[in-house]
């Protein structure tokens, strides 16, 4: 029986960011395999395997700023929640923008 765990989230972030900056959630970033023709990437953590699906990148506009944005798809196999918390910890520490 496989565990699977499935988030959505909405990051304001490029595709190239999402590329450059997914590779420092995790301590070796040699295992992380990027399609980028599916736009996901894919790599293995605590014993099971995340992968992570990007939609087409977006802008909001709020007045006269435009701000890119990436609706996200995160699927997460074979790890215990406690494992998936600390991931999406890292994740978020790794994706924080300086500023307010």
């Amino acid at each position: 029986m496989v565990n699977e765990i499935a988030l959505k989230r909405d990051m304001a972030v490029t595709h190239e960011e999402f590329y450059r900056l997914v590779k420092t959630t995790i301590s070796d970033d040699e295992l992380i395999n990027i399609d980028l023709i599916n736009s996901a990437v894919y790599f293995p953590f605590a014993g099971g395997h995340i992968s992570i699906s990007l939609d087409e990148e977006q802008i909001r506009k709020l007045a006269s700023l435009s701000i890119h944005h990436t609706p996200m798809n995160f699927i997460f196999k074979n790890i215990v929640k406690n494992d998936v918390e600390a991931y999406l910890e890292k994740f978020d520490v790794s994706f924080h923008k300086g500023g307010g």
